[in-house]
């Protein structure tokens, strides 16, 4: 049992070369997808200039399904990873995202959610909260319903993405397994 586990953590020492692998059961990592937009973010936006895209694992929650009673939920969240994730995979952030709203988006709308995200990561790297002056910025630049349901925004990022090149492939590594999983 005891190799099992050390043999788990060897591998999860190379976890930032994983773009595209099964993470759990539900998790997939999607770096290849959400890192190329935040590194233009950050290049675009000063307020995001301290922040390196590459310490940050972005993953997505492939099975969430939204409770009935229309209670609101998240689709995007950072949490900062604790000291021994961070020394294992050199990660220091993980953004989370949910599939179920993610594929009720337009591109421009993940953009601006993925922006928004890490403009939770202030400048010392610590994590700050929800606050007024981060939702008027929110609405100031994309007008009130730039999380809407397939609503028409702005596109934070003046060079388009090419987004069909960064979609995922029909087959993803299990990271865990290094095997092909559909």
């Amino acid at each position: 049992m005891v190799q099992v586990w050390r043999n788990n953590i060897r591998r999860l020492k190379h976890i930032r070369e994983l773009d595209n692998a099964k993470f759990g059961d539900r998790y997939w990592i999607k770096n290849f997808v959400y890192r190329p937009i935040a590194k233009k973010l950050i290049e675009k936006f000063d307020e995001l200039a301290p922040i390196n895209p590459l310490r940050i694992l972005f993953i997505e929650d492939m099975e969430y399904e939204k409770p009935s009673g229309g209670r609101n939920q998240w689709q995007a969240k950072v949490s900062k990873a604790n000291k021994q994730f961070s020394a294992m995979t050199g990660y220091d952030y993980i953004l989370e995202t949910k599939n179920y709203f993610i594929e009720r988006m337009n591109r421009e709308q993940i953009i601006a959610l993925i922006y928004h995200e890490l403009r939770h990561i202030d400048e010392y790297g610590d994590l700050q909260p929800h606050d007024i002056e981060d939702w008027s910025n929110m609405v100031g630049t994309l007008g009130k319903d730039w999380e809407t349901t397939k609503a028409e925004i702005k596109n934070l990022i003046d060079d388009d993405i090419i987004w069909k090149e960064l979609e995922p492939g029909a087959k993803q590594l299990d990271m865990f397994n290094l095997r092909a999983v559909k």
